[in-house]
């Protein structure tokens, strides 16, 4: 077993791919069952009993909360708490088919942006499903500390905030400060709904009792405040709606905004917010009593005496069980496939299942076989389960006899369990796939499907929907890489690693036709360790000789055989050099049938740091019922460790049924198929969907010019980030009926007003163009129109007389002619002539080169009204001063007066931008007695511009304690020699993109 075992096994070969994001959690009776919160390897386990008791308080608390925001609708029934494989020293049942990647909650370390916030990853658009929700260590830990509340709000009505993200796919409710935000943080309503002028753009049940904080002005182009007002809440504003608003709201919001013209939480329509752009003004509750737990009378409200959840705190005991279901049915002759299959089965078993995992093989045609029960993999056992992998073939087919022996087999250790289902023809034989459904949902197995030739079954890419799997296709064509994706694919059910362990495919490609190949790859800054040259091949004799050199020219030619799986391959010693690194293939021309693939892979540069990372997927599912009612999104998100890679120049290959290679670019820019511009998410819309059956997906990476890691370094301090390559396989999905028209384009959701002059009647918008076809290409023409009624400008009332187009005559400055999709587009027009004042609603539609239109865009307004500065007034004297943390967390304004005996002080919007041209002081003042002590958490200004000053004292003339700028937190705590302290933050005019500060004061 020598030849195998320096190879390093790839099965942590990060491929987190095409996940649909369909949850395993059920409701039966309002209860939602088996929700996973999983805790990242990468957590230290000294944090484990109070993680572990924190988590049962927060899900506890957020049950109950849960129940009543949906109207007594549904509460957390039980919880599974999968705690790292390496946490022995807890008690803990065996995890049987918890997985961290399909957790609903992950615990790691913090993504920079964020910080200790809780947040949700949503991938999808409105009534989509999130990807999971994150929590830190340290918010599990610190949930019920008073600064904690403060910032972030109850632990339960936050949970229940992301939880509606994460499982109705709603979206916040309230605006952002910052120029370039296209949800501002006050506008101007068009109704009577408030009294005040401008108010702050949240959703509640109540007018918005607040005050505009000090420092607040007008923007001349505007008319509105500008972007970086603030405001406070009267502390009599305990509105019970909205959730999904404000931070501050959560200690009294109880409820959801609703569309019900008669409920007490009206929906606010005209604001502002992300929700009401991606969701076309629908409320969050219409949203929700849409979804599949609630929709058709489901789990109508109950009366539930006991909602308190159970939990079961579970590990990985024994590994991962897998069971390889092969067909020999007489079909897999065809094309070889029952050679290539068993070629990268043996493959498979040898170098990429992780010793410790079971693995158990079945064969099927016309009947069933079970060629070797779950067997425990290591270094005895590998080549015995080789060679009961089949190679040849017999009968019909009989898919549900293999499930059924496979199911078997995997029911003596509990639920879970991974099948990878391969097979090339329709099944014929009962019991068929449909009759199997029930016990494997109930089993809780997920299955890898992987379609062999065109003629496959097509229930299988159901099974895996259904399942939670995913699913390949192999083509005809004889392209084993395929196989290799497929069987590697199907590793990532394994126990999560720490990144430092991660493996990243950094190159894959086929040869074939010729006689001597040369290419390169990029090692990157967060690569080097294990850096491993691989070549599968169809034939030994087809291979002449392999070669590395690297970037200083030192050459790797020394190639380790491994004929009974059918590769070789060249491991780098060492901690590898950046940079380009070439090889060299010579292959014998008389095998013209043969080929070879490449595949380079690395690990972490050290093993407490994470490489960057790719995900491919389509997040609709791999089974497209019908292309013109569920257009295919395609998504790649690039992360080093928890934070995002930004600028990365992202392509997507799509193979059709058709054998046709269609690049699809993906972009990060907000607009189309990416719902949020600059998250690390590339997205794009797939159109080419003209044929039924079959396609591929490979996510292919690289930087480009301005590539960086969003990790708190601004950009004055960033570092080249250098050249690097990542490839990932998305799988495939199938579609059943393809596009026989043509989409519309994707409708504009970042439409907003940048300038307005009242004397000229004239204004200004921006928005970001879309495409031909949904965002693809270039449109042919806008309709933009006005009307003082905003329901006139909804979809089914956009061409009614109720609303004027304006024309060519109107436009004063820009242009109306659509720019490719992704282009920022600007157009100033002139209004009707009014001596009273008067609000003007403003929407837009695209149309395309075949006349059809986009849906109506988001819907702006602008008002005929001269602004007054507002009456701002300092905030009152009292610790509830402290901002929020999240980007819509709004700072309380200056010269406040803290008495109590701890409290926290933060910059404004922190952790989001600050303002820029501040300059504002907190004076902190205890009991006589008393001394203070003030210590910093975070830090993060524009050095040497952006600083904070601590005094000796009330005002500036005392003793200056300490003036702090840049990215460091200081060394020590600040101590005074008396009751009083002075806190003062200066900004200039530029750089906004920094986080901040926070601190907290107690008595010394």
């Amino acid at each position: 077993m020598a030849v195998f075992r320096h190879l390093p096994l790839l099965l942590v070969l990060y491929s987190l791919f095409g996940f649909t994001f369909s949850s395993r959690v059920s409701i039966i009776n309002n209860g939602y069952r088996d929700l996973v919160v999983a805790i990242s390897p990468d957590v230290h386990p000294d944090q484990a009993s109070d993680l572990l008791y924190n988590i049962q308080r927060i899900i506890t608390e957020a049950s109950a909360d849960l129940y009543a925001a949906t109207r007594q609708r549904s509460y957390i029934q039980s919880v599974q708490i999968l705690i790292p494989q390496k946490w022995v020293n807890i008690t803990a049942s065996a995890s049987t088919w918890e997985t961290f990647q399909d957790a609903e909650i992950q615990i790691d370390h913090p993504n920079w942006k964020y910080g200790d916030m809780p947040y949700t990853v949503q991938l999808g658009g409105c009534g989509d499903p999130g990807q999971y929700i994150h929590w830190t260590p340290n918010y599990v830990n610190t949930f019920d500390y008073d600064t904690t509340k403060l910032q972030f709000g109850p632990a339960g009505k936050l949970f229940v905030r992301e939880w509606a993200r994460l499982r109705y796919g709603v979206f916040e409710e309230h605006g952002y400060t910052g120029a370039d935000t296209t949800f501002p943080t006050f506008y101007r309503p068009g109704t009577a709904q408030q009294s005040a002028d401008m108010v702050p753009n949240v959703c509640s049940h109540e007018p918005v009792d607040f005050v505009v904080d000090y420092g607040c002005g007008v923007d001349r182009k505007t008319g509105l405040y500008d972007s970086n007002c603030t405001y406070s809440f009267a502390n009599s504003f305990k509105p019970t709606s909205s959730i999904l608003s404000d931070n501050r709201m959560l200690s009294s919001a109880v409820h959801f905004c609703d569309d019900d013209p008669s409920s007490l939480h009206r929906h606010n329509r005209e604001a502002p917010t992300k929700q009401n752009a991606v969701c076309n003004t629908q409320s969050v509750w219409s949203v929700i009593s849409k979804h599949a737990d609630f929709a058709g009378n489901n789990n109508p409200p109950a009366t539930i005496a006991n909602v308190k959840p159970t939990f079961n705190i579970v590990r990985v005991l024994t590994g991962a069980r897998y069971v390889l279901v092969t067909d020999v049915s007489g079909s897999m002759d065809d094309y070889d496939r029952i050679t290539r299959l068993n070629e990268a089965a043996r493959r498979w078993i040898k170098y990429d299942i992780t010793e410790g995992t079971s693995l158990g093989i079945v064969k099927f045609s016309t009947s069933a076989t079970m060629l070797s029960d779950l067997t425990v993999v290591n270094d005895d056992t590998r080549q015995q389960l080789m060679d009961k992998v089949p190679n040849y073939t017999e009968g019909g087919t009989c898919i549900g006899c293999g499930l059924q022996i496979a199911l078997d087999i995997l029911e003596p250790g509990g639920k879970g369990g991974v099948i990878v289902l391969v097979t090339d023809g329709l099944e014929n034989e009962h019991p068929y796939i449909e009759e199997m459904y029930p016990q494997l949902i109930d089993a809780q197995v997920q299955v890898v499907s992987i379609a062999f030739g065109d003629d496959a079954e097509d229930e299988i890419e159901v099974l895996a929907t259904k399942t939670n799997g995913k699913s390949y296709f192999i083509n005809d064509d004889g392209n084993d890489d395929e196989l290799n994706d497929a069987f590697t694919g199907s590793l990532t059910y394994q126990p999560a690693v720490p990144t430092g362990e991660l493996t990243v495919l950094l190159f894959q490609k086929k040869y074939k036709n010729g006689n001597r190949f040369e290419d390169s790859v990029f090692v990157d800054f967060t690569i080097g360790r294990d850096l491993t040259f691989r070549v599968d091949y169809t034939n030994r004799y087809f291979i002449d000789s392999f070669s590395v050199n690297s970037p200083s020219g030192q050459v790797y030619d020394s190639v380790t055989y491994d004929n009974s799986a059918k590769l070789a391959y060249i491991i780098i010693p060492g901690l590898a050099e950046e940079g380009e690194w070439r090889f060299t293939l010579n292959v014998y021309q008389g095998y013209p049938q043969d080929y070879a693939n490449v595949i380079v892979t690395s690990r972490s540069r050290t093993d407490s740091a994470a490489p960057i990372t790719v995900e491919c997927s389509v997040p609709s599912g791999t089974v497209v019922q019908d292309a013109a009612v569920t257009p295919v999104r395609l998504v790649a998100v690039v992360k080093h460790g928890r934070n995002r890679v930004l600028g990365a120049n992202v392509i997507a290959h799509v193979v059709s049924p058709n054998s046709a290679d269609n690049v699809v670019q993906l972009e990060d820019n907000g607009i189309g198929g990416d719902l949020t511009e600059n998250n690390g998410i590339y997205s794009g819309f797939y159109v080419a969907v003209y044929n039924s059956g079959r396609y591929t997906l490979v996510c292919e990476v690289n930087s480009a010019e301005g590539t960086y890691i969003d990790d708190g370094v601004t950009a004055q301090q960033r570092t080249a980030m250098g050249n690097f390559e990542r490839v990932q396989s998305g799988g495939a999905f199938r579609v059943e009926i393809p596009m026989t028209t043509v989409y519309p384009p994707s409708r504009v959701t970042d439409l907003k007003v940048v300038a307005m002059q009242v004397d000229q009647m004239s204004f200004k918008i921006e928005w970001t163009a879309t495409g031909d076809e949904l965002d693809v290409g270039t449109a042919s023409a806008y309709q933009i129109k006005y009307s003082t009624t905003f329901d006139s400008l909804m979809d089914d009332n956009f061409d009614s007389s109720s609303s004027v187009q304006f024309g060519s005559q109107d436009i004063i400055d820009g242009s109306m002619q659509p720019l490719e999709s992704g282009s920022k587009q600007n157009v100033t027009l002139r209004l009707p002539s009014t001596v009273e004042d008067a609000t003007y609603y403003i929407a837009l539609r695209i149309i395309n080169s075949n006349n059809v239109a986009s849906d109506t865009s988001n819907v702006v307004s602008v008002q005929i009204v001269r602004v007054k500065p507002p009456q701002t007034q300092p905030p009152p004297t009292t610790t509830t001063l402290v901002p929020p943390t999240t980007s819509s967390s709004l700072t309380v304004g200056c010269d406040g007066v803290l008495t109590t005996p701890n409290g926290l002080l933060t910059s404004p919007n922190y952790p989001g931008a600050y303002p820029n041209n501040y300059n504002c002081q907190w004076t902190i003042q205890v009991d006589r007695t008393s001394k203070i002590r003030l210590a910093f958490s975070h830090f993060d200004t524009e050095s040497p511009f952006d600083y904070v000053e601590v005094y000796d004292g009330s005002s500036d003339s005392a003793t200056r304690l300490l003036k702090h700028s840049g990215f460091t937190v200081p060394n020590a705590p600040v101590s005074s020699s008396s009751n009083k302290m002075l806190v003062r933050f200066v900004t200039d005019s530029t750089g906004n993109n920094f986080r901040g500060w926070r601190a907290t004061y107690t008595i010394a």
